[in-house]
């Protein structure tokens, strides 16, 4: 087993550079260029988090639509903020049920009491990246003294007890005697253990997506090299001084403390803040595509606030049953009337339409389709987006169609409707992602696109 240790993104040495999305790097060209005149980049940043171009014969770095805190070099790190207001980027991962991308650096988060489900896998190949650290450079182990009574003692013989046990029936030949051994099976390795073991028993029992067979593996590998150590039936080892923090880790095991940390929150169902910069549970760096987490998001809130709608159904466009495809094949008396004519043939899948968001009536017709865009828009939508999703209008023969964006800052929220392309009206939504209540926008909205499905 081939163990790499993980490079923290907080260590004193390293410069943080804040930036915005799609938003410049400010930094100096000879700080990303190596002694060789390469970019001297992180491995797997260059065209994913960053962007590098020239301008007026400089170079220009800029970030991408991934938001978090990441490596730029091997001294350098950046910190990606959101282009629009927000208030809580948890909130809206938590709702949307999004899961983050996980890079191999670690930094710290703050833990908080609030678990969400798209934490399991985040948490557990945390805890099975540190597994692998302990199982190369050893366990914790603590001395244990053991108490024993025979014919041929080693250790201390405790005197007192081997006169009233032994001595005082007229048996000589044995006695109590003690001694200390190192062992494994401590507190804070009885925690490890209840923390792999329940992972274990989800794992096992869930679904078999991406990830899962790889997961139920190495949980078993590790509950292999913990064999030696207790499982708890309730893990009365949260209490100790060792496991809370409260008395440290030898120098020479460090390493368990990340891994502690990560199992109590396991074990006791804690969460993290995405909006706070640093904190006390050591994991590795989590990102956020804003533009997919946006789009979920939105879909997600409004199938929750037009839930009362009982022959309404909110669906995603992208996929079945929501999408259509995008021509429909025409009747067979239109088609006599034309001159002539061939049939285009597409190779692979035919095209389709697929609004983001897809409100279909039990009677199958769309008052409503919509398009999600994490744009900036502060009048009319880009003739792009509105062309888009006026074609998704045709197709599902929709009176209303939208495009939902966040609201930036100097810009009004709420419903705004352009005017009409031919028989469909053209709206847009901008949200405001950072009220304080963003539950409330979100019912806001709601309630304006079921006015619009009543037209």
């Amino acid at each position: 087993m081939t163990v790499v240790t993980l490079d923290r993104l907080t260590e004193p040495n390293r410069t943080v550079i804040p930036c915005s999305e799609y938003g410049p790097i400010n930094i100096a060209p000879e700080d990303v260029i190596g002694h060789d005149g390469r970019l001297a980049l992180a491995p797997g940043v260059l065209n994913h988090y960053v962007r590098v171009d020239f301008k007026d014969g400089q170079l220009r770095l800029s970030a991408k639509g991934v938001i978090g805190l990441m490596p730029l070099t091997d001294r350098i790190a950046i910190q990606v903020r959101p282009r629009f207001p927000l208030r809580s980027l948890t909130h809206m991962v938590t709702v949307a049920g999004y899961a983050p991308a996980m890079l191999s650096t670690l930094r710290e988060y703050r833990s908080t009491d609030q678990w969400s489900d798209w934490l399991l896998d985040v948490m557990a190949d945390a805890l099975l990246d540190v597994m692998d650290t302990i199982a190369l450079k050893g366990f914790l182990r603590t001395y244990h003294r053991r108490t024993e009574d025979g014919s041929y003692p080693h250790g201390r013989i405790d005197t007192t007890a081997t006169m009233l046990r032994f001595a005082a029936r007229g048996m000589n030949h044995r006695a109590q005697y003690s001694s200390f051994e190192r062992t494994i099976d401590n507190p804070p390795n009885r925690c490890l253990k209840s923390a792999v073991s329940l992972l274990h028993s989800r794992y096992v029992n869930a679904p078999r997506h991406k990830g899962v067979r790889g997961r139920v593996a190495r949980l078993g590998e590790a509950l292999r090299v913990l064999e030696h150590v207790t499982l708890e039936n309730h893990p009365a080892s949260l209490d100790d001084p060792q496991v809370r923090g409260e008395s440290p880790i030898p120098e020479t095991r460090s390493y368990y403390r990340s891994a502690l940390d990560l199992a109590v929150a396991i074990l006791t169902r804690r969460g993290i803040s995405l909006d706070v910069p640093t904190g006390d549970l050591t994991m590795p760096t989590l990102l956020v595509k804003t533009e997919d987490l946006f789009e979920k998001f939105v879909r997600v809130s409004l199938r929750a606030a037009l839930a009362h709608h009982s022959n309404l159904a909110v669906l995603d466009g992208n996929q079945e049953p929501g999408r259509l495809p995008l021509y429909e094949d025409l009747p067979d008396a239109t088609s006599r009337v034309l001159p002539d004519h061939e049939v285009p043939t597409t190779s692979g899948e035919p095209p389709y339409a697929e609004p983001d968001v897809v409100f279909r009536m039990d009677d199958g017709t769309h008052p409503v389709v919509a398009d999600v865009k994490y744009t900036n828009v502060k009048n009319l939508a880009a003739r792009s987006e509105v062309e888009q999703i006026v074609l998704y209008g045709l197709r599902y023969r929709a009176p209303v169609v939208m495009t939902i964006h966040p609201r930036r800052a100097g810009a009004k929220k709420g419903l705004h409707v352009a005017g009409r392309i031919g028989s469909v009206v053209v709206a847009q939504y901008r949200i405001d992602l950072g009220a304080n209540d963003l539950e409330a926008e979100v019912e806001e909205m709601g309630a304006k696109i079921s006015e619009l499905i009543a037209l």
